[in-house]
């Protein structure tokens, strides 16, 4: 058994720029796709967020030279 994927439609307001932007990038039709996959990434970010936060909630904060070691290895 599948599930379908329901659909919601909404309005929303973007900057002319970044619409453009978004326009040249993607075929005719496809914005509300590009869109969804682009809030997809932003709510796993948040999450990242939040999941960081806990850590530094119960760890204390960061080490700021670790830190800047793991970004030098994942360039």
């Amino acid at each position: 058994m599948t599930s379908q994927q329901t659909f919601e439609k909404v309005s929303l307001t973007i900057e002319a720029d970044v619409l453009h932007r978004v326009r040249d990038r993607v075929e005719p039709g496809k914005v509300s796709a590009y869109a969804t996959l682009a809030l997809r990434r932003q709510l796993e970010r948040d999450g990242l967020d939040d999941l960081i936060g806990e850590l530094v909630e119960i760890n204390g904060p960061l080490d700021a030279e670790a830190v800047a070691r793991y970004v030098d290895e994942w360039r």
